[in-house]
């Protein structure tokens, strides 16, 4: 191989120049053979274009080469539409070579030769066999990169699953789900890459073409056709199914013949249309003229997602097994290849290639694949030839010779790379979707924990005022038989007990209506966390719902909150609200109030009690309810602090943080599976890079002021292509 510095220089020389013009170049080199192929949207003039080569190579003086091959082609064409070659070595005008022959089996065609096509498929196999290679070892780094994660998941998910009340919480079963259908999809995903690879690995050696088609367009007579077969599959396509994939060489090429495509129906008929295509270095879709349809063309409307060369054959139907119309066919062939007609074909299937495949530019060949068949026919030995020539199936061979020549090292290394990108993209595409659906969560969580929370301090704030209430009427209860009690005992021995007595009758109705209440509150709240629950479900929408059951939580939390008031109804804390807080009251030491009282007690009884002891009585049995009135209201405010902490406590405090954290910790536990996530598709996404450097065929883009300024620079066309 020359040095790359001195084909960089040519390609750079030649880019300047040509750049204006609307010259596209690609200068290779091989065994002293400097390759130059000039592609613009009109072909350009030959003669200048060769003096104008020959003269800038000779002034680099090199002894590197020994040969200059100049084609020129028409963009968006295939075929060379001229070539030349000169002498470097010589050191004199070039001399021009006028389209160089090639020899085939059955005609002269004015393209490449024999030789010149064995060693473009002998130099595509070798870069088959470095793209594999490369290719594989990204598939290991896929498979490192993606089995990290998996490991990464399986590790959090655990951290997780282990927290308090975690299994309690549904997010649990969505959590093991999402982990699931992340390593489902990854395991698969990694188990068709080796697959694929694997096939791959089975044809290096082959420049793999596919033809695809509708039933009975043709392609089984193409296949016997180029097999020189007996004609005994023509006309049963129909009968074949998917399974019936069958495969022959033509020189040195492997076809793939398909099924028609109306036999792959389902997921699983077009995943097999896609594995035969991924193994392809070219794809050709036949049609032919009795009935081009849309439909054909959107049944195989997947193929612009996996980016393969692609072209249309466009088989004549002109029935020549009458001797007359066959005699008709060779003599008048420009009847049935009737341009007008068949440009308006064309521009049909241009039309729904457009539409179905979003490709704007396609080669459409013209051939009568029954003709072709019939040349290898004993009885048509004496027009083989003409037959043969006259059927232009030689014209799908030219267009690939044409292509492995100018392009086969890079449909090769193509198949490769672009089916392990088409890979990382589904995989990226697939956690992508599943980083997208958890951020939502998270962030649709964030929002509306403050909606819990302000659930909870609702249901506080309703339920101090039931509290309040409540405690108001039950005392109110106890301040009507005030009078009478004190009436009724005041100054007698039993007045401290019979008082007891009734306060702890009232104790217990006020514990049983408290804990009722209490329930009631619990109860009202876990309603309102279920309808919560029922309005993030509708504005989630997609978004799995079941992960944030908060009312089967809640649920779960009624018998807790209602033990923990129950004890602290049972505190002595709690009992003093009810008879402590009335100790202050002189009333409640019957000793000393009767022995403030006991002359009057006893000049009472005595009948010899005057005016002035009973108004004293009288007095002193109101001081002692109204005592007993205001020392009730204390306890009122006492009982009613006492509730209201302990509602504090159990529901505004407690089981708000014990809902809230589980919330929190399901949050935490998806933002920690999107940063796994994040992480492998930035890795993910470095490895595609890569991939596509390595996929890049553009010439280096440095320029050189001066042609003898040999500057070394690094090629950024892989060393496996050259």
């Amino acid at each position: 191989m020359i040095p790359s510095t001195l084909e960089e220089v040519v390609s750079n020389i030649l880019k300047q120049f040509f750049h204006n013009q609307g010259i596209a170049v690609t200068a290779t080199s091989r065994n002293r053979l400097l390759k130059v192929i000039l592609e613009s949207a009109e072909v350009p003039e030959p003669e200048n274009i060769t003096a104008f080569i020959f003269e800038e190579i000779s002034k680099l003086k090199t002894t590197s080469l020994k040969k200059v091959k100049i084609l020129a082609k028409q963009k968006s064409t295939f075929d060379v539409a001229w070539c030349r070659e000169f002498e470097v070595e010589s050191q004199v005008e070039p001399a021009i070579i006028n389209e160089p022959e090639v020899e085939t089996e059955n005609h002269n065609s004015n393209k490449i030769s024999a030789e010149e096509f064995q060693q473009a498929l002998e130099e595509s196999t070798r870069t088959a066999h470095n793209a594999y290679q490369k290719t594989f070892n990204y598939y290991k780094e896929i498979t490192f990169i993606l089995q990290n994660l998996k490991i990464d998941l399986a590790r959090n998910k655990y951290d997780l699953l282990k927290q308090k009340d975690a299994n309690n919480f549904n997010f649990a079963k969505v959590l093991r789900n999402i982990v699931y259908e992340i390593e489902s999809h990854t395991n698969q995903g990694l188990q068709e890459l080796k697959k694929y690879l694997e096939a791959k690995s089975k044809h290096l050696t082959d420049f793999t073409v596919v033809l695809f088609g509708r039933t009975k367009a043709g392609k089984s007579t193409i296949r016997e056709a180029l097999t020189c077969g007996d004609g005994s599959t023509i006309g049963k396509g129909s009968q074949r199914t998917t399974k019936d994939v069958r495969e022959y060489k033509w020189k040195g090429l492997r076809l793939i013949d398909t099924p028609g495509i109306e036999a792959y129906q389902g997921e699983e008929d077009k995943q097999k249309a896609v594995e035969i295509v991924h193994e392809s270095d070219i794809v050709i879709f036949l049609t032919s003229d009795d009935s081009v349809q849309p439909g054909e063309f959107d049944a195989i409307a997947w193929l612009q997602e996996i980016k393969k060369y692609f072209f249309v054959i466009l088989n004549i139907k002109y029935d020549i097994d009458n001797p007359k119309r066959l005699e008709r066919f060779i003599k008048n062939p420009e009847k049935i290849f009737d341009s007008q007609r068949l440009d308006e074909h064309k521009r049909h299937i241009r039309t729904y290639i457009s539409h179905s495949l979003d490709i704007e530019e396609v080669a459409i060949i013209g051939i009568h694949a029954y003709a072709a068949f019939l040349s290898n026919q004993p009885q048509h030995s004496d027009i083989a030839k003409k037959l043969w020539q006259l059927s232009q199936i030689e014209e799908i061979y030219s267009l690939i010779t044409s292509e492995i020549y100018t392009r086969g090292k890079q449909r090769r290394w193509n198949t490769f790379f672009d089916a392990v990108i088409n890979f990382l993209d589904l995989i990226i595409e697939m956690l992508e979707r599943h980083k997208k659906s958890l951020v939502s969560q998270a962030d649709f969580l964030k929002d509306k924990r403050a909606e819990i929370t302000s659930l909870f301090q609702e249901s506080v704030k309703n339920g101090k005022i039931k509290i309040q209430r409540s405690c108001k009427d039950s005392f109110s209860k106890i301040k009507q038989w005030i009078p009478s009690f004190v009436d009724q005992y005041l100054g007698k021995q039993i007045a401290q007990s019979e008082y007891q007595n009734r306060m702890n009758e009232e104790k217990q109705k006020i514990e049983t209506t408290m804990k009722n209440l209490f329930e009631e509150i619990v109860q009202e709240l876990v309603a309102s966390l279920n309808e919560f629950q029922r309005q993030y479900q509708y504005d989630m929408g997609t978004i799995k719902l079941e992960s944030t059951n908060f009312g089967n939580y809640q649920q779960l939390q009624v018998g807790k909150i209602l033990k923990l008031v129950s004890v602290g109804l049972g505190t002595a804390s709690a009992v003093a609200v009810f008879i402590g807080a009335f100790a202050a009251a002189s009333f409640l030491n019957p000793v000393g109030l009767i022995a403030g009282v006991t002359s009057i007690v006893v000049g009472y009884f005595s009948g010899i009690v005057g005016d002035r002891e009973k108004k004293t009585w009288q007095k002193t049995k109101q001081e002692a309810k109204e005592t007993l009135w205001k020392s009730l209201e204390q306890s009122e405010q006492e009982t009613y602090k006492t509730y209201q902490k302990l509602l504090d406590t159990n529901i505004a405090v407690r089981a708000k943080t014990e809902v809230l954290e589980q919330v929190d910790i399901y949050i935490k536990g998806l933002l920690i599976i999107v940063a796994n996530l994040e992480k492998a598709i930035s890795q993910l996404e470095k490895i595609k890079k890569q991939l596509k450097r390595d996929l890049d065929f553009k010439e280096p883009s440095n320029r050189l002021s001066n042609s003898k300024n040999f500057k070394s620079y690094s090629s950024v066309i892989p060393d496996e292509l050259l």
